[in-house]
């Protein structure tokens, strides 16, 4: 699972991307996370010559770029385990859990 977050310094960079993934189900689960920078490169569409239809730049697709800073392991609190329940977007509840665990703020 991942979620945009505030951008937070992690040296040698910033990271704008926090990324999960389930280790244990608990009580409470515990996640292996990662803090990421990803960079997305817009595409560049394909450029003709208008006389006689000759490629002038070819097109390059969308580049996208993730360098991870940091990771580690990380578990939800007993009290958020306890208020899981079945009303909630489950992975939208992890992800806001394991962001505010972290210090994060989700963007």
């Amino acid at each position: 699972m991942n979620t945009a977050i505030s951008p937070v310094q992690v040296y040698p960079a910033t990271a704008n991307t926090l990324m999960i993934r389930s280790i244990t189900l608990g009580p409470p689960p515990s996640y292996y996370y990662e803090l990421q920078e990803v960079t997305v490169v817009p595409p560049i569409p394909e450029q003709l010559d208008p006389t006689d239809g000759s490629v002038i730049v070819a097109a390059v697709p969308e580049q996208t770029t993730v360098v991870v800073l940091k990771n580690g392991n990380v578990s939800m609190t007993q009290e958020q385990w306890d208020g899981w329940s079945e009303t909630v977007d489950d992975t939208e509840y992890q992800l806001d859990c394991i962001s505010a665990n972290l210090g994060l703020t989700r963007a």
